[in-house]
């Protein structure tokens, strides 16, 4: 198992280009017709926004609550 600087040195450029792309289409977003609104009511952008918090946190199981915050959590449909 590697050692938190090689796995950081393994996957920086990777993790900021995710983050460059993620910053470009939040910008293009809110560039457009109606974002201010959408940008405070979409729940998609509560959700990304909330990811976005615990990414930012010293949580262990970072991606386990990000996979929690986009889960469908709708009951399944009965069965028959």
């Amino acid at each position: 198992m590697a050692n938190a600087a090689e796995t950081l040195e393994r996957h920086y450029l990777e993790m900021r280009w995710r983050a460059l792309s993620l910053a470009a289409d939040l910008d293009r977003v809110q560039r457009g017709d109606g974002a201010r609104q959408l940008m405070q009511s979409d729940p998609r952008l509560a959700k990304l926004r909330d990811a976005f918090n615990i990414l930012l946190s010293d949580s262990p199981n970072r991606a386990e609550q990000v996979q929690l915050i986009f889960s469908d959590k709708s009951p399944p449909p009965p069965r028959s």
